[in-house]
């Protein structure tokens, strides 16, 4: 009678966590979208995975994108979502095509949160797989990404099921198993190509059934599990095969730019692995549970706990992978937190469990409670900036309506962080998509407005010195606060210098000649990562001095 009143509250317990990471995610889901103001998505990447379902659908001969950037089972999966979508007539325009494949994004979202309970009962108990699933649920990072149509999230669903498949590897070790864990690895993979790091949790669950010998390492089992992990991939991603050279390319051009950076958004930010730390763990998971999961981690090691083991066989070569880049998104750390959220949910009821002192133990479950209720509350925080007015949808409005057809001055080019002035200024539409500075030149021609954009001037200051600055001068805290937070730092490139001079310059002669009109967003006043913030720049309106 206790076993099964203890199963129905479990059952009830899970049921509200899947509500609940549902609300969340669903929540603000119509953010940003193509609206009268604007043809694009606010969200600078959404548009490389829509364009390319979109595209391989209407103006591809096959089913291969030619785009591998990114892997294409995600791809596969908004191409189906968008289909069935106006198959119900229930797209009708850009935001309709964006909305569906976000869609996709939720459910994986959501399925990652239930597919983790299923892992921490796989790996530890039911209870331990509770506490995960919420921790999951309300990790802040998780939820916000969770609303974009890229391929972070969804990766996470193949990242726990890979996780819970380990477990089953070794306690049980069945042929299916084996098949099923190598499967939901190659998913990963054909999902975020770096998550099929947690192939090291296979190969370790294997390891850990029993004493490492030639024939365990050798296991037909263990390399049916592999085989089953690539030819999976291959499936998620057959472009591996039938397109290989536009295979390489886009795994070359992701390459690349992790090892040269993404101009000076990353640039001082020092050690990878404090940052990653410092940055994406801290903001990403928020602080109680960012001091949890290494408290969790040392606690695995130490105690040579079998599952954790098998957790951390990923976790630490997929930490440093993300470390040694010199691009550094917080969404990278996204396939980290089913493995981070089951950590957390076993040491949570292993400190219960091993705490003999009953106010010691009703201590740590009232922290714990604290913990959690913080988290929610600034996931909630992050949530609702999917739904109060967009700060660039209200400083195009106020030009709209206070700013005749005057110069206007842009410290940079326009992009997702700049009001759109007109429908397809900043980042490209479905189809409408500028490819060259020239065709990108048209674009802002074609403005009601006189746009001069600053660093295209010779030099820094040029713009003022010709006599000629514009009335109006539009500033968005995308464009200068990596420049102020890098004035001061030895550690630049030449080039990377000369990008703060000429940004610094000119926000000297704004802030000494423009006086400031009206301010839009910054609702948090976080320093949150660069990928955190899209829902909330800081617009700046300034006027020429009379």
């Amino acid at each position: 009678m206790e076993v099964s009143s203890n199963r129905s509250y479990r059952i009830f317990g899970m049921f509200a966590v899947i509500i609940l990471a549902a609300a969340l995610r669903v929540y603000g889901l119509r953010w940003g979208l193509p609206n009268t103001l604007h043809g694009y998505s606010y969200h600078p990447d959404e548009f490389l995975t829509v364009t390319t379902a979109y595209l391989t659908m209407y103006a591809g001969r096959s089913l291969l994108p030619g785009f591998y950037n990114y892997p294409t089972l995600y791809i596969y999966l908004c191409i189906l979502a968008i289909a069935v979508a106006q198959g119900y007539g229930l797209v009708s325009n850009e935001a309709g095509i964006y909305l569906s494949a976000r869609v996709v994004t939720v459910i994986m979202g959501v399925a990652a949160v239930s597919v983790t309970y299923w892992a921490g009962k796989r790996l530890y108990s039911a209870a331990a797989g509770l506490i995960a699933a919420l921790v999951l649920c309300i990790a802040p990072l998780h939820a916000q990404h969770s609303h974009f149509a890229t391929v972070d999230v969804p990766s996470t669903v193949f990242v726990a099921a890979s996780l819970g498949f380990a477990g089953l590897i070794m306690t049980r070790g069945s042929w299916r198993d084996y098949v099923l864990a190598g499967a939901m690895v190659g998913l990963a993979g054909g999902t975020k190509y770096n998550a099929g790091v947690v192939v090291f949790s296979i190969v370790a669950a294997h390891l850990l059934r029993g004493r490492v010998t030639w024939q365990s390492i050798a296991s037909g089992r263990l390399w049916t599990s592999l085989g089953c992990a690539i030819a999976a991939f291959i499936i998620s991603t057959p472009g591996v095969v039938l397109q290989t050279p536009a295979f390489l390319h886009g795994i070359g051009y992701e390459v690349a730019h992790a090892s040269e950076g993404h101009g000076l958004v990353f640039a001082g930010t020092g050690c990878g692995f404090v940052y990653t730390f410092t940055s994406s763990l801290w903001y990403g998971l928020g602080p109680p549970l960012a001091f949890l999961f290494p408290a969790s981690a040392l606690y695995a090691l130490w105690r040579r706990d079998r599952s954790g083991l098998v957790i951390l066989a990923f976790v630490i070569p997929y930490y440093v992978l993300i470390s040694l880049s010199q691009v550094r998104f917080a969404r990278y750390a996204l396939p980290l937190f089913p493995a981070v959220a089951l950590l957390c949910g076993w040491f949570a009821r292993e400190m219960w469990l091993r705490v003999s002192t009953r106010w010691l133990r009703w201590s740590w479950a009232g922290a714990c409670v604290v913990a959690a209720v913080f988290t929610l509350v600034y996931t909630l925080a992050l949530d609702r900036l999917f739904t109060v007015p967009d700060p660039r949808d209200q400083a195009a409005r106020w030009v709209f309506a206070h700013v005749r057809k005057e110069p206007i001055g842009l410290i940079d080019v326009p992009w997702f962080y700049t009001p759109p002035l007109s429908k397809q200024l900043g980042t490209a539409s479905l189809l409408n998509q500028p490819r060259t500075w020239e065709e990108f030149e048209e674009v802002v021609r074609s403005t009601p407005y006189e746009l001069l954009i600053f660093s295209r001037s010779d030099k820094p200051g040029s713009w003022w010195e010709d006599g000629h600055p514009p009335k109006w001068a539009i500033v968005s805290s995308y464009e200068i606060d990596d420049a102020l937070r890098l004035r001061h730092d030895k550690r630049l490139t030449e080039d990377q210098r000369d990008q703060v001079r000429r940004i610094l310059a000119d926000l000297d002669l704004i802030t000494r000649h423009y006086v400031p009109k009206e301010q839009f967003g910054d609702l948090l006043h976080l320093s949150l990562p660069h990928d955190m913030g899209y829902t909330d720049p800081r617009i700046t309106i300034y006027e020429l001095r009379r």
